[in-house]
């Protein structure tokens, strides 16, 4: 495995201990790997202290990334949380960040994968792709989650099964279950998907498999796109549509519910001047 590269001297015991107030209040693993990961990266461009840093240099150093938007958005909160907790700490009478501005994120578009692509891609699937396919498109899973999907995770409810899915941030939702899917689930009698070299298969994996299957224009998260729309236009309940997303705000589920047909006809059909 690749070895992780380490901060700058001059930032090593700050952002330990940032990372450790993190872990204190429950982060998950992998936000507070990602917040190592981009401060280490900061501070290696800077060097220094991170005391000696200016709101310029920050911004110099933003400018200087061609990122994506979530990908800048991401970074400035690290850069953001990080100083805020230098200064209430007393590491620092003022704060850098508050220079940087914000990131404006283009309007995203849904683009839920139309259902004659899934039924193509179902036709030739193997049976683990089917299941890859069904996890996305029927309970709106992300690469990662249908990737360490096990039998483990299969209950039983009142009502019938369901899958316990530990999303982003090891925030953990219930999402409801076919009989027959949850049957095929628990027929593997561990992950569905292993590893070569044990655990479960990496959600590049799933990525890769989804995109070949789907063709052209088509990936995984078109398949959750899809359940969002088709989940809001059986129910109409966008909160109920954000919880089984595992999203944490109601306007991250705005970006991917696409406004049903019929509501768009309907619409259509009353604004027309009468001739």
């Amino acid at each position: 495995m690749p070895k992780h590269k380490e901060p700058a001297p001059g930032w090593r015991d700050d952002i330990s201990g940032f990372l450790g107030s993190l872990k204190a209040g429950a982060r998950s693993k992998g936000t507070i790997a990602t917040r190592r990961c981009q401060l280490t990266a900061l501070s290696l461009a800077l060097g220094g202290s991170p005391r000696d840093v200016e709101g310029d240099d920050l911004v110099d150093w933003f400018a200087s990334h061609e990122w994506k938007p979530e990908t800048r958005k991401g970074a400035r909160n690290a850069v953001v949380g990080f100083y805020r907790w230098m200064k209430l700490t007393g590491r620092m009478d003022d704060d850098p960040s508050l220079e940087l501005p914000g990131v404006k994120r283009p309007q995203a578009h849904p683009r839920p994968c139309p259902d004659v692509v899934i039924l193509k891609a179902l036709a030739r699937a193997t049976d683990g792709e089917r299941i890859m396919l069904r996890l996305g498109a029927e309970c709106g899973l992300r690469r990662f989650e249908i990737a360490k999907v096990s039998s483990r995770d299969v209950m039983r409810d009142l009502i019938g099964w369901s899958l316990v899915v530990v999303g982003k941030g090891d925030v953990q939702r219930l999402v409801p279950l076919e009989d027959d899917l949850a049957a095929e689930i628990m027929a593997y009698g561990g992950w569905v998907f292993p590893g070569r070299w044990g655990g479960h298969v990496e959600a590049s994996y799933v990525g890769k498999h989804l995109s070949a299957l789907l063709g052209a224009g088509w990936t995984a998260h078109s398949l959750r796109h899809r359940y969002a729309t088709v989940t809001y236009e059986a129910t109409h309940d966008l909160l109920l549509v954000s919880k089984l997303l595992g999203h944490a705000s109601l306007e991250t589920t705005q970006r991917y519910v696409a406004m049903p047909d019929d509501r768009l006809r309907a619409g259509m059909a009353r604004v027309r001047l009468a001739s």
